[in-house]
């Protein structure tokens, strides 16, 4: 399977103003326990809770709770710059962030003081969302974020109950 981005397996419908994903071999189901916990990261992103970042992030296995401060800080603010776009009240300009930038000069603090690998379900989801993010840079999208995000948090836990 393969989820690097790749400009071919991009599909704009001019009728609907939509973009398509349509690399199959990208698709891969997660556990409800790992969404679970990963939504809630993003929404504690998105609502700038650092606590419970954290505490969702142990949740989530990529913390042991054992880490050191320094680390613990690293990772949160990690989490809260990937969420940015979240957490914006406006259309987040992806054509003017600097996420990766700033992501990358956190990432020799997180190899250094790590306590173990992240969840191995991260690196696939990690590498979609990546490939999303950076077509929205590329094609400088404006885009509701927040909006869009809330009405699916919303959506994902009214499933969950039924």
């Amino acid at each position: 399977r393969s989820s690097d981005l790749n400009w071919s397996n991009f599909f704009y419908d001019p009728e609907k103003h939509k973009i398509s994903l349509l690399d199959f071999g990208a698709s891969r189901g997660y556990g409800k326990e790992f969404t679970d916990h990963y939504i809630e990261v993003v929404k504690a992103a998105a609502d700038g809770d650092r606590g419970k970042v954290l505490q969702k992030s142990q949740d989530l296995k990529f913390l042991t709770g054992y880490e050191t401060k320094m680390l613990e800080e690293v990772h949160v603010d990690a989490v809260m710059i990937l969420g940015e776009a979240f957490a914006a009240s406006e259309p987040f300009d992806f054509g003017q962030q600097n996420t990766a930038r700033r992501i990358h000069n956190l990432v020799p603090v997180m190899l250094k003081h790590r306590l173990r690998p992240p969840p191995e379900e991260s690196y696939s989801l990690h590498r979609k969302m990546a490939g999303a993010f950076l077509i929205c840079a590329r094609l400088k999208g404006v885009i509701s974020c927040r909006e869009m995000f809330e009405e699916q948090y919303r959506k994902y836990w009214e499933d969950r109950k039924s």
